[in-house]
């Protein structure tokens, strides 16, 4: 760690050998907790990367599923560095919440101080840390495989690789924490800022610069970040109250505190457990693992307060065989089988997936409390995952081949394996954004399938992007909502089709406008319709705060 205090910790675990090696060494006696060494071969970083894994009491007996909490060691370090947990077992061990803890490596005795940065073809440990180590720990361990299931925690060098990794990847890591850290890449004796060779890699790595796309990160992917010093950390007291005063007057919430004692072990000893306590307080608790009947593979991720769960796992998808990512559904509290639920199909905006629905919207604490107030049925959510993964992942649309998704695998999958209502009155789709565009036009191009379509601040004309970006005028004509509703306007009348339409103000070249003059048309073609609108601009709060009405349209008693 930053830095020579690093080796003075060696010298203190050695004198204390016979307390890191019980840690480290395997527990017999499997109803109480279990240390194990275990290593992954590493393509970032061209090796094996080895790491400690602590597994609570009680886990071999149970078919739970838990959160981890990944801890990054301070550099330098050499190759075995990670090994020093044995203070943060002990305060593991005596916090009532349970969680699984995963200490890697992060250095080798050539390369002694990466700063978890990636550096090149085999020195990526930026990759191997914040992608490679969570899909090896969730296919090897009973993790609960999300973000919001995921802490980052770490010690001095280990503390700025944490928030460094979490930041740069907010997908992965729902809460994380520094401990005596700091936040741009040092010199060995973390007296001088590193030189990474280009002006953009320096911005990248210094985490000050982050701090004003922050307030938009966290509301996509709410996240705990919490951060800690003592007040006589000569070296890393006083940028650590600058980040405090940045992230203060940008109005991003967060938690930090000044603690008595310098750059040391004992203040991190002492106060490991209530550290550890809150970022497992902000974490998804131990779940059971056995999914429902028809949801062999997913994995809970979220709970809401009456007992409605999302479940996260793979609907097959026989038009785009590669796409391997998850999508997700929510269960209602007590569901179960020959139930005939309504559905909703709920597609996510571009860049986007469906943890937008139930992390940023949080759809789980939603919708239980509108089932426990009798506000609606008890209903199913299917929300599918769509878009390209590389390149600008913004240009994209529900059509095309994630339109033929929607409708030749996702729809009769749900059919298939939840127990749904048959008529199309007990199916309906919405969407955020682009999914608003796609919501309202397969609903329009698959006439018969969804008795309600809903737009949540979206448009009503295809933008020239994704598989539109070469479409023929009459390709476009053909995915216009505005056309398309009159035409199938007599048998929307018909089979009681009914719209919702919700806007903020205008955003990412979408207008505001645009929803009424939809509203208008369907006024004038006699379809049944409500608007939702904002009072005032907020910022996207709106999304969450429309939800409820959202889902009384949707499946209202």
């Amino acid at each position: 760690m930053k830095r020579a205090v690093w080796a003075l910790l060696l010298v203190a675990a050695i004198a204390a050998g016979a307390v890191a090696s019980a840690a480290l060494r395997p527990d017999h006696d499997t109803a109480g907790p279990v240390t194990r060494l275990t290593s992954f071969n590493s393509k970032a970083v061209r090796g094996r990367v080895r790491l400690v894994v602590f597994l609570p009491a009680g886990y071999a007996q149970s078919h739970l599923r838990y959160p981890v909490v990944y801890f990054l060691h301070g550099l330098p370090a050499g190759s075995r560095g990670y090994r020093n947990v044995g203070f943060l077992l002990r305060a593991l061990s005596g916090l009532r919440r349970q969680a699984i803890l995963v200490a890697p490596q992060g250095a080798r005795d050539h390369d002694t101080d990466p700063e978890y940065l990636d550096w090149g073809p085999g020195r990526n440990w930026e990759q191997a840390v914040s992608r490679e180590l969570p899909a090896y720990v969730d296919s090897r361990f009973r993790t609960i495989p999300d973000r919001r299931a995921r802490a980052l925690v770490g010690l001095s060098a280990g503390g700025y690789g944490a928030v460094s990794l979490a930041f740069h990847h907010l997908d992965s890591f729902g809460v994380v924490e520094s401990w005596s850290g700091y936040f741009h890449p040092t010199n060995p004796s973390g007296t001088k800022p590193l030189d990474l060779g280009s002006a953009r890699r320096n911005r990248r790595a210094n985490l000050h610069a982050a701090v004003a796309g922050l307030r938009h990160a966290f509301r996509v992917h709410p996240t705990f970040f919490g951060f800690y010093v003592g007040r006589g950390d000569a070296r890393f007291r006083a940028e650590n109250l600058a980040l405090h005063r940045e992230l203060v007057s940008a109005g991003i919430p967060h938690v930090f505190e000044l603690y008595p004692g310098a750059h040391a072990q004992q203040v991190w000893s002492a106060h490991a457990r209530a550290w550890l306590r809150l970022a497992l307080e902000h974490l998804t608790p131990v779940t059971w693992a056995d999914p429902p009947a028809g949801l062999l593979g997913f994995v809970p991720v979220a709970k809401g307060p009456s007992g409605g769960v999302v479940m996260k796992g793979r609907i097959p998808n026989t038009v785009v065989n590669w796409d391997r990512r998850p999508s997700a559904v929510y269960l209602p509290p007590g569901f179960q089988a020959g139930g005939h639920y309504p559905v909703i199909f709920l597609l996510h905006g571009f860049p986007g997936s469906p943890s937008g629905f139930y992390d940023s919207l949080q759809l789980a604490q939603v919708a239980d409390r509108l089932i426990s107030s009798h506000r609606v049925k008890p209903f199913v959510a299917v929300m599918p995952v769509a878009g390209r993964v590389s390149g600008k992942r913004s240009d994209d649309e529900w059509a095309g081949r994630w339109e033929a998704y929607v409708v030749r695998d996702v729809v009769p999958w749900a059919e298939t394996h939840l127990t749904l209502g048959t008529h199309q009155a007990d199916r309906a789709i919405a969407g955020l954004s682009a999914g608003a565009f796609g919501a309202i036009d397969i609903a329009l191009r698959n006439p018969g399938i969804f008795g309600a379509a809903e737009s949540w601040s979206g448009y009503f004309r295809p933008f020239r992007d994704g598989p539109f970006a070469h479409a023929s005028e009459a390709d476009l004509a053909a995915h216009d909502p505005t056309l398309l509703v009159r035409r199938e306007a007599p048998g929307l009348r018909l089979r009681h089709v009914r719209f919702y339409l919700a806007t903020g103000f205008n955003h990412g070249g979408i207008s505001r406008s645009w929803t009424y003059e939809f509203a208008r048309e369907l006024h004038g073609l006699g379809l049944p319709y409500r608007v939702w609108a904002s009072h005032r601009p907020d910022g996207g709060r709106y999304l969450r705060v429309q939800l409820p009405a959202a889902l009384e349209f949707a499946v209202g008693p």
